[in-house]
C-alpha cells in the first residue's frame, strides 16, 4: 500500500488538532533519556511514506531532544525488503505494513524490542496486537489502522452506492478514482465475487482477473498519492482509497459520502520496527517511546489522518477527529474485516499474471 500525503492536504487539517497539544511531559521524558547518550549517538534514522511521521512531531523531538531525525522517504512496501536485506544496516526505524512484516521477520531482518525501554508501549490498543505475523509482538509496535473505503458524489448519480458491485455500473464508465495498490485493487473484484482477499485457487482468480479487465472502462484515474484530486477536480465522481484521501477532498467537497463495502472491509496495520541491525538503537528507543506517549500519537493521527492504535491518545483527540468516519471505522466492522495476509511463490506469480494482464 500507500500513501504519499499531501502538504496542502495536512495544512488544511491542522485547525482539527487541538490548540494546547505541547506534549510537554513526553519531551521531558525524551530529553531526560537522551542525555545518557553520547553526543555522536543521537541522532535516528528512519525509512517510511513521506510524512507518514509527520516533520511536525520530528520537529518537537528534535527540539526537546537534540537527537536528530534523518527521514527517507519510500515509495512504498516493495522498497522495504530489498532495502533492509542489503543494507539495512543504514536505518533504525522503519514503518511498514503487516503483510511484509511475516517475510521481514522469517529472514531475522528485525530486532527484537526491549520492551524494559518502552515504558510507553503500556498504551498500545492489545486489540491491534498479536497479529498473524507477530503472534508474541516481539518485533511490531503497531502504528496505524488503515481501511479503504469507496467514496462518490451522491449528487452525481441517482442511486445509492452500498459496495463493491456498484463500481462496475455503466454510470461510473471513465468515472473512478482508485488507489493503485495492486492488492486492494485485486480484492475489489475478490470481493465483488465473495471470495477472500487471500484467495488462491486458480478457477476463482480467473474469474477475478475478468472482472477486473470488466472494470477498466470505468476507471479515470489510479494512482497512490492523490486519486482523491481526481474527485476534487472533476476527473472522477467515485473512487476507493484511504481515509486521508477521502479527507483531503471532503475539506472540498463536503457532500461526498462514504461507504462501507457491503462484501466486507479490507484491513490493514503499518507497524513501527527496528532492523536487526540498526545503527542508533538507543536513539531509536527513545524516539519510538516518544511516539507512544498518548498525547503525540493522537498529534500525530490528527496530522496525517489515519487510525489509531493507542489508548491513551483519545483523552486527546478532537472531536472532528473523533467523528471522522474515514478513519474512524465501527468497531463491529473492523472486527469483521480481512486481512491482507503474505502469498506463496506461486500464488504470488498468478496474481502478478492478473494485474500485469490488467495494467496492459
Amino acid at each position: 500500500m500507500k500513501r504519499t500525503i499531501a502538504l496542502l492536504m495536512t495544512l488544511l487539517l491542522l485547525a482539527c488538532v487541538p490548540a494546547g497539544a505541547d506534549k510537554v511531559s513526553a519531551g521531558q521524558a525524551a530529553y531526560e533519556a537522551a542525555q545518557l547518550l553520547p553526543e555522536e549517538e543521537r541522532v535516528v534514522n528512519v525509512f517510511t511514506w513521506t510524512y507518514y511521521i509527520p516533520d511536525e512531531v520530528v520537529a518537537d523531538f528534535e527540539a526537546a531532544t537534540g537527537i536528530r531525525v534523518n527521514y527517507a522517504a519510500m515509495l512504498g512496501n516493495e522498497d522495504v525488503l530489498p532495502k533492509l536485506s542489503t543494507g539495512g544496516g543504514q536505518y533504525d526505524i522503519v514503518v511498514c505494513s503487516d503483510y511484509i512484516l511475516s517475510d521481514l521477520i522469517g529472514m531475522g531482518l528485525l530486532a527484537q524490542l526491549d520492551y524494559g525501554q518502552l515504558p510507553n508501549a503500556a498504551n498500545i490498543d492489545p486489540s491491534y496486537q498479536s497479529q498473524y505475523y507477530d503472534p508474541d509482538n516481539a518485533y511490531t509496535i503497531p502504528y496505524t489502522n488503515t481501511v479503504p473505503v469507496i467514496v462518490y458524489d451522491p449528487q452525481a448519480v441517482d442511486f445509492e452506492v452500498t459496495g463493491f458491485a456498484d463500481l462496475w455500473r455503466e454510470e461510473f464508465r471513465d468515472n473512478l478514482a482508485l488507489v493503485a495498490e495492486w492488492r486492494n485493487v485485486i480484492g475489489m473484484a475478490q470481493k465483488k465475487l465473495g471470495y477472500s482477499y487471500n484467495d488462491t485457487d486458480p478457477e476463482h482468480m480467473a474469474q477475478v482477473g475478468e472482472e477486473l479487465l470488466a472494470l477498466k472502462p470505468n476507471i479515470a484515474v489510479m494512482n497512490d498519492d492523490t486519486p482523491h484530486n481526481a474527485l476534487i477536480y472533476g476527473d472522477a465522481i467515485a473512487g476507493f482509497m484511504y481515509g486521508s484521501q477521502v479527507m483531503a477532498a471532503r475539506e472540498v467537497m463536503p457532500q461526498l459520502e462514504v461507504v462501507y463495502p457491503a462484501e466486507g472491509l479490507g484491513f490493514g496495520i503499518d507497524c513501527l520496527v527496528m532492523p536487526q541491525d540498526a545503527p542508533h538503537a538507543q536513539a531509536a528507543y527513545i524516539f519510538l517511546n516518544y511516539l507512544l506517549d498518548g498525547e503525540v500519537s493522537a498529534y500525530t493521527s490528527q496530522l496525517i489522518n489515519y487510525g489509531n492504535c493507542n489508548t491513551a491518545a483519545v483523552d486527546f483527540m478532537s472531536p472532528e477527529y473523533l467523528a471522522n468516519d474515514t478513519v474512524r471505522v465501527p468497531a463491529e466492522l473492523v472486527a469483521g474485516a480481512e486481512m491482507m495476509k503474505p502469498l506463496s511463490g506461486e500464488a504470488q506469480e498468478l496474481y502478478n499474471q492478473i494485474w500485469t494482464q490488467f495494467m496492459q
